[in-house]
């Protein structure tokens, strides 16, 4: 029977931990270990987590400080001890019948990797199967885009492998602090010789919660605008180099740019409805995302494949 470890890492979100440790409870069959990487949080959290570890009910791994959500889950694949680890985001809640799903993709051994669809709290879904192409676009079939040639991703928030193959691709790339880490993983797993594969019952719910780098709207916007240049052109010099030139990906990056709106499509779906950002910031935006392309291509350089 096949194994397995839930890693949820978390930073001052004690109300929405609850929610998602209890919908993790809730699942037949229950994992063999919850592992929480807190780190390190002010807002009760950690008191409650040394409770539940005091009681056995899940393993605590403690952050002096906080060093990207990448280091965070490598800390907690390091302590799993099960055939597969899944991963879900703290401010996500596990739906019915989600962990018996992903363990039933696991049946045929060239799955690497099983994730699911992601909806937000309304029911409302937000992401459904995806996959990445050599440019580092996301596509999303549940939005009629086509994936055929393009290479299958799990969203973060709801992602699992197996533990070794996960552990002999690299783990998480710590570069990768917030945003794109999911593909990265992803990528090493297929590059690897295995599958991503996705099941529609395996859901979460998920909302966009603050978090420590939200709390300045306009700091967030510019470190999300920088980070999604950097992340992206470092994500693709790694994987794609061959495919993928520089002035060919820049140019895939204007055409894209021109033909939807400024900032990512779903990264900010939430400023839709909580206002416009002046048009001054979208352009300084802009220019950070410029930045952070140019450094996240030479940065990329030295880390082909790995």
């Amino acid at each position: 029977m096949t194994s397995v470890s839930i890693i949820v890492c978390t930073y001052n979100r004690i109300q929405w931990l609850t929610k998602c440790l209890r919908s993790i409870e809730s699942q037949t069959p229950r994992p063999d270990e919850i592992i929480v990487v807190d780190g390190p949080s002010t807002d009760g959290t950690r008191d409650m987590l040394e409770l539940l570890a005091t009681k056995g009910e899940l393993k605590l791994i403690r952050q002096e400080t906080l060093g990207g959500i990448s280091s965070a889950r490598n800390l907690g694949l390091a302590e799993a001890t099960s055939d597969v680890v899944c991963f879900i985001d703290d401010d996500a809640v596990a739906q019915p019948g989600w962990l018996q799903s992903i363990l039933d993709e696991y049946d045929d051994d060239m799955v690497g990797g099983v994730g699911g669809p992601v909806f937000d709290m309304n029911g409302n879904l937000s992401m459904g199967k995806n996959a990445v192409a050599p440019d580092g676009r996301w596509f999303d079939e549940s939005r009629e885009e086509c994936l055929d040639g393009l290479y299958p991703v799990m969203v973060g928030c709801n992602m699992s492998f197996r533990r070794q193959i996960l552990i002999d691709a690299g783990g998480f790339d710590p570069y990768f602090k917030f945003h794109q880490d999911e593909t990265d993983a992803c990528l090493k797993v297929v590059r690897s010789g295995y599958t991503i594969a996705y099941s529609d019952t395996a859901a979460v719910r998920h909302e966009w919660c603050e978090g420590s780098y939200r709390k300045d709207r306009v700091r967030w916007y510019l470190k999300l605008r920088y980070l999604w240049g950097r992340n992206n052109s470092y994500l693709v010099r790694k994987h794609f180099s061959e495919e993928m030139r520089f002035k060919h990906y820049v140019n895939c990056r204007m055409s894209n740019f021109i033909n939807k709106r400024v900032a990512p499509k779903g990264i900010l779906e939430k400023e839709e409805t909580e206002g416009k950002l002046p048009i001054y910031i979208v352009v300084v935006g802009t220019m950070f995302e410029a930045v952070g392309l140019l450094k996240g291509w030479k940065d990329g350089a030295s880390r082909k494949h790995l």
